[in-house]
């Protein structure tokens, strides 16, 4: 059966015979407080045999014997003549004194039983109580919340400085995915050359030739790379004040290929150049410019 205790509210489950059939005191494992637990199944018993009792009765009374009335005593030879005397006024005759009651015996405690102790929920430290537990708790709840909290944001900054890392140096293989970002490295100081050749030295300077006016156009490439990268053609363009490209020419170069670390020296000349020519770019030759030379 289960017992309750007053105090603390906690519940124990007990065999119905350990109480007895009157109840007995109990103890509470949890906080020490002790109190009496009916036996509840042998009272409803009780009550039960106590109904059919009542049931039996009130199907067959008992039929009641006649009784002769009670007689007084007859008082003692002694004890009559000191009531004559007493009614005669000769003498005090006092009553007959009462025996004292026989001291009743001291009645043993009731025997105690300890409640079978129930696991709780949680470990709590003796002379702890449940405030402090749960102040403990929400304590660590909350630093639980602080590490995640602190281990998202190094994450996020981690992944920030290793995109910053690949962005910067595989610029060339982005620039390779994505051509239109070229510019973008450019205006941050990081120019992006996929072909590995540098223009070096590069010089204008007109020139008379037999009452023509010549502009000549002259300078070296060089391979920035670690490996050996083919030339291709040259394309000079002649732009005026404004920037637009007013004319333009191509020239192939005087090598192929060049090693790591060589250089090779070009000259084009154009002869009557433009008279609004203010600039002259060099680039080399690209898809973009086959296209645009096609119908």
């Amino acid at each position: 059966m289960l017992i309750t205790c007053t105090n603390c509210a906690t519940s124990y489950q007990v065999a119905a015979s350990s109480l007895g059939p009157g109840g007995r005191s109990v103890r509470c494992a949890r906080c020490q407080h002790t109190w009496f637990a009916a036996n509840t199944e042998a009272m409803a018993d009780v009550a039960e045999a106590h109904r059919a009792d009542l049931a039996t009765i009130a199907e067959d009374p008992p039929t009641l014997a006649a009784t002769p009335p009670a007689q007084e005593p007859t008082p003692a030879p002694q004890q009559a003549a000191e009531v004559d005397q007493a009614l005669a006024g000769d003498t005090d005759v006092s009553p007959p004194a009462w025996p004292e009651p026989l001291p009743a015996p001291d009645d043993p405690p009731p025997p105690l039983i300890e409640s079978p102790p129930l696991a709780p929920a949680a470990p709590v430290a003796a002379g702890e109580d449940i405030e402090s537990v749960a102040a403990r708790r929400a304590q660590r709840q909350a630093a639980h919340q602080r590490r995640w909290a602190r281990s998202r944001w190094t994450v996020a900054i981690l992944a920030l400085v290793a995109t910053y890392l690949m962005l910067i140096g595989w610029r060339s293989d982005v620039v390779r995915w994505l051509p239109q970002t070229a510019s973008l490295y450019a205006a941050i100081g990081l120019p992006v050359n996929l072909r590995g050749l540098v223009f070096t030295g590069v010089t204008t300077e007109r020139e008379t030739h037999e009452g023509v006016e010549v502009l000549v156009v002259e300078g070296t490439i060089v391979n920035a790379f670690k490996r050996a990268v083919e030339v291709p053609r040259l394309r000079f363009s002649v732009r005026n004040t404004s920037g637009y490209e007013v004319y333009s020419w191509t020239a192939l170069p005087n090598r192929n290929a060049l090693l790591p670390g060589e250089s090779v020296p070009f000259r084009s000349r154009l002869a009557s150049p433009p008279r609004d020519a203010e600039r002259v770019h060099v680039r080399f030759f690209s898809r973009r410019d086959l296209n645009a030379e096609l119908p």
